[in-house]
């Protein structure tokens, strides 16, 4: 069984990592105001031109992301003294949060010990309102984020920098949503430092929503491996850094040979449960294992490219499928079935069957298999998260049970006679 490890992943995933959604927002004391950085009194804070530059799925397709999800960056410049408020709202939407970067685009630990994430039922709302996230209430609740030197005594706060951190780096804040319901209202921006505050504008384009780029790959791709019997894809726990990851994902990921003509390949596992629909409701929740999952294709060469086929009737097929359009047998088993579009139809035929398209333009080429699971609940022995990084196929089995995906090339005449059944996975 062939285990694939791409290096790329080292540099892109998705904008998403491997660690677990458990860091508390708690630490220590704050310091004395004489431990804090000096800053000059006429010293006015460095903005950037605009806040929350759109990035994602529908406005580039590269690093491989989950079509379900929108993104939006604040940039900023370190400086001693700066603090940033961001002053929004509560989306309704399955999923929120904020998380802040150093440098290297990578996540960090503040000086202070403070993690750089906020997941929205993290975030304490506002006198007055209150957060969808921890009680049944209506969304567009108000609250206010702060990044700055000292976040960990704070409340809703994210480190600016990790300790060491030269004045004049660049950090960025990242505000995700997934699964929004209706229009996103961006948080206001504003930079204080000195006594001196400055909003920042939000960009022209962070609230337009262009169409979803159809596939069409930036590298060639090599010729197709001319096996007449690839090997089967084996999953494995792999980490990312360096582009934005997000502490609250943790992923497998599995390349693969595109199947011989005639043929498809399987996947099987049993799916968690997940918090259902695209509203928000408070977590954690008594009937769901995690919040949100999802199997996707990507291209394996390339910046990390998801599939996305266009179809003739002008709207996209993307390689992305989340838990709440993921067909389920009777005991909750997952079956995924990865071909041509021109196979669409007869593996949708196939009872408990989910359709996943190979890339279009490059069907033979290389592929690559991710499965997410966000924000795990802590008794969920068998999440993603509970796999240490790294970890080879044999030993992400033996964490996950029965919910490891397992896999087979099949031909696609015997799984539509017989099912399933008919394409032993292991």
């Amino acid at each position: 069984m062939r285990y694939w490890k791409p290096l790329v992943l080292a540099a892109a995933l998705a904008l998403s990592t491997a660690a677990p959604a458990t860091a508390a927002q708690a630490g220590p004391p704050r310091p004395p105001a004489s431990a804090e950085p000096a800053t000059p009194p006429s010293a006015e804070p460095a903005t950037p031109d605009c806040a929350w530059h759109p990035l994602g799925y529908r406005t580039s397709n590269v690093a491989y992301p989950d079509t379900k999800s929108q993104y939006w960056l604040l940039h900023y410049t370190v400086q001693p003294g700066l603090t940033i408020s961001l002053d929004g709202r509560y989306p309704d939407a399955r999923y929120a949060s904020f998380a802040s970067y150093d440098a290297a685009n990578s996540s960090f630990t503040g000086p202070d010990g403070a993690a750089s994430v906020l997941t929205d039922h993290r975030i304490d709302p506002d006198r007055g309102s209150r957060n969808p996230y921890r009680q049944p209430v209506r969304p567009g609740g108000k609250f206010t984020v702060t990044v700055t030197e000292r976040a960990a005594a704070r409340p809703n706060a994210l480190p600016l920098a990790p300790a060491g951190t030269a004045e004049g780096a660049q950090g960025t804040v990242v505000y995700r949503v997934y699964l929004p319901h209706g229009t996103i209202r961006l948080p206001q921006v504003t930079f204080l430092r000195g006594g001196h505050r400055a909003r920042v504008a939000t960009c022209a384009d962070a609230r337009t929503t262009p169409a979803p780029p159809a596939d069409a790959p930036t590298t060639p791709a090599p010729p197709a491996s001319a096996d007449a019997a690839p090997e089967r894809p084996a999953f494995a726990r792999q980490g990312g850094a360096g582009l934005y990851p997000n502490p609250d994902n943790a992923y497998l990921v599995a390349g693969f040979d595109a199947p011989p003509a005639g043929q498809v390949l399987v996947v099987r596992g049993k799916a968690p449960t997940a918090t259902t629909g695209d509203r928000a409701r408070p977590w954690p929740d008594p009937k769901a294992q995690v919040r949100y999952w999802s199997m996707c294709d990507n291209l394996w060469w390339g910046p990390g490219e998801v599939v996305a086929n266009p179809l003739p009737d002008g709207t996209v097929d993307p390689g992305c499928r989340a838990d709440f359009d993921t067909r389920l047998d009777a005991d909750g088993t997952y079956t995924y079935v990865i071909g041509t579009e021109q196979q669409r139809a007869a593996v949708e035929s196939v009872p408990g069957a989910t359709f996943v398209p190979l890339s279009a333009v490059t069907p033979t080429a290389r592929h690559l298999l991710i499965l997410r699971d966000m924000v795990a609940d802590p008794g969920f022995a068998e999440a993603i998260q509970n796999v240490p990084t790294g970890s080879d196929p044999a030993r992400t089995a033996q964490v996950m049970g029965a919910y490891y995906p397992r896999t087979a090339y099949c031909a696609l005449t015997a799984l539509t006679a017989a099912g399933p059944s008919a394409c032993p996975v292991s």
